[in-house]
């Protein structure tokens, strides 16, 4: 079999070296084209910058007044026009200088020198710029410029492109590569206008190469799709690719030497028999030693797992102790038996601190709040006040058997909801009618939905003992609403001493109520429904529309 498979990946290996040729041409010329329109793209950025300009209003208002300008509004129109040409200069790289020529104010602005004359550097641009068949690059004393004008040809700006840069910006095509080389060909001149690690030789003989290709192809100077020859410069074949840029009137040029290629591969086609026959030794010691030492262990170790996953008992008696796997499986039978029981002491726990916590919430009544009460009957007997002894005392007793009612932990919403109110009626009463509360009637679907037992009444109790201790008329609201198995009740006051820093606060502990030492009040609540419902659901507090604090309770019951 593995000679077969050698005999098959010798075919596979000289398809592959043909396939690694074609694909390494189409690389070179898919890298070529994509740095070739990245710097097209980079220099057409920077030429629509430099159009721009023309429509400058700054510009626009001196080409107008032209020599007429003077004083502070000459100062002002050439700030402005010298911040709109630094805006050019930092906006690329490639940017080593720019300027712009106005020739009815007969002075040249540039960003290097603010002159008040026509700069040296103008006038060299000048000579070289012909008006009659304008282009965007010109090559003048060995820089490289982007020129452009106006319609009306009396307004001329030019960029200055870095030479260096703008090598920089293809010299990734040859990343890697020893002999092989980038340039850039003036088309006009046939020059060359910046190169890269290239000899001089090799580039005249590419030049020479191409006018004979593109003369006997008949090839068109204005394509702008990279193609590619082999040239055979000093006994080297190297592989040229060539890209005209139509826009900047240029021709791009990388050479890589094919021995880098074809060497490698080469040297990879001795690599593989040699190592062919040294794996074939390999892999007969390695199948016997793997099969012996890791596949029939491993597999047995596999099978544990299985039936741990589907919960079945059954243990395999066939292991080998003394073996190298022996100390794996013993682990995992320790595991395993560990994982089951702090699953079900966790479990466990959690139901008991649940349970703990309810009925310690529901046997918490406080002392004063029933002495306050009784007290309250006590004053409105004197007062003679029959009607609000009657409610009160009514109020108290309903309020009183739900607390210490021992019965189950889930209540439908109807009697917790008559709970709640209870206490808020008891509460205005107590108060002499500084508080309003408003609390709507429940909706028939939501009457009946089942919800832990106390969660309203300690949310009710935290907004009485610190919303309304110093305000002359309280205001205490409540909301219901349910809607696809999530039930959002609303409680908001109008208290005045809740500060931005206590409501962050209270949002942060409310995020973590487990983390929270207070195990009562409406951080017991808030522990109590996500344990039960998840982390969606529990209390959020937040500003109320009333000027206090309003919390939020989610309870989010999946199970419908």
């Amino acid at each position: 079999m593995i000679v077969f498979l050698y005999l098959t990946n010798l075919i596979l290996l000289n398809y592959g070296k043909r396939s690694i040729e074609d694909h390494y041409l189409n690389n070179v010329v898919s890298k070529v084209s994509f740095y070739g329109d990245l710097l097209s793209e980079h220099i057409l950025f920077l030429r629509t910058r430099q159009l721009q300009l023309f429509s400058d209003s700054d510009v626009e208002k001196l080409k107008f007044l032209g020599e007429l300008v003077n004083g502070y509004e000459e100062v002002a129109l050439n700030n402005s026009i010298k911040e709109e040409l630094y805006m050019i200069n930092n906006s690329s790289e490639l940017v080593v200088n720019n300027g712009i020529f106005i020739e009815s104010y007969n002075h040249a602005i540039t960003v290097n020198n603010f002159q008040q004359d026509k700069s040296n550097e103008w006038d060299e641009i000048s000579k070289k710029i012909d008006k009659s068949a304008p282009r965007p690059l010109y090559q003048i004393n060995h820089k490289i410029f982007l020129i452009a004008m106006d319609k009306s040809e009396n307004v001329i700006s030019y960029i200055q492109l870095s030479e260096d840069k703008l090598i920089e910006k293809i010299v990734p095509i040859i990343d890697g590569k020893k002999d092989a080389g980038v340039f850039l060909v003036d088309d006009e001149s046939n020059s060359i206008i910046k190169e890269y690690k290239t000899d001089q030789s090799i580039m005249n003989g590419i030049l020479r190469n191409a006018a004979v290709i593109q003369k006997r192809k008949m090839i068109n100077v204005a394509h702008e799709d990279p193609s590619s020859f082999v040239a055979r410069i000093n006994h080297n074949q190297y592989l040229v690719t060539e890209y005209k840029i139509k826009f900047l009137g240029m021709t791009l040029y990388t050479y890589i030497n094919k021995k880098e290629l074809s060497g490698v591969l080469s040297i990879l086609s001795l690599g593989f028999l040699m190592l062919t026959l040294f794996s074939f030794v390999i892999v007969i010691l390695f199948s016997w030693s793997v099969n012996r030492m890791l596949h029939k262990p491993l597999h047995k170790l596999v099978q544990l797992f299985k039936n741990y996953q589907e919960n079945s008992k059954n243990q395999l008696n066939d292991i080998e102790y003394d073996a190298e796997f022996s100390y794996l499986y013993n682990s995992f039978q320790e595991m395993t038996y560990r994982l089951d029981q702090s699953i079900k002491e966790n479990y466990q726990q959690k139901i008991e601190i649940q349970n703990s916590e309810l009925k310690q919430l529901q046997s918490q009544i406080n002392p004063h709040f029933l002495y306050n009460g009784f007290y309250s009957i006590y004053r409105l007997s004197k007062m003679k006040d029959l009607h609000q002894v009657t409610v009160l005392s009514q109020k108290l007793a309903s309020y009183y058997q739900f607390i210490t009612k021992n019965g189950n932990d889930y209540i439908e919403l109807e009697n917790e909801y008559k709970h709640a109110i209870d206490y808020c009626t008891i509460q205005e009463i107590r108060f002499s009618n500084r508080i309003q509360f408003f609390a709507p009637e429940l909706e028939s679907e939501t009457k009946y939905i089942l919800v832990p037992r106390l969660i309203l009444q300690p949310i009710l109790e935290n907004a009485f003992e610190h919303a309304f201790e110093n305000i002359n008329l309280g205001v205490l609201k409540i909301e219901v609403n349910y809607v696809e198995n999530e039930l959002m009740i609303t409680i908001e006051d109008n208290g005045n001493q809740l500060t931005d820093k206590e409501l962050h606060h209270l949002q942060q502990r409310l995020s973590k109520p487990d983390e929270e030492n207070e195990k009562t009040g409406i951080f017991n609540v808030c522990s109590r429904l996500k344990l039960r419902y998840g982390n969606e659901s529990g209390l959020f507090a937040s500003r109320s529309s009333l000027g206090g604090l309003k919390i939020l309770m989610r309870i989010i019951n999946k199970e419908g």
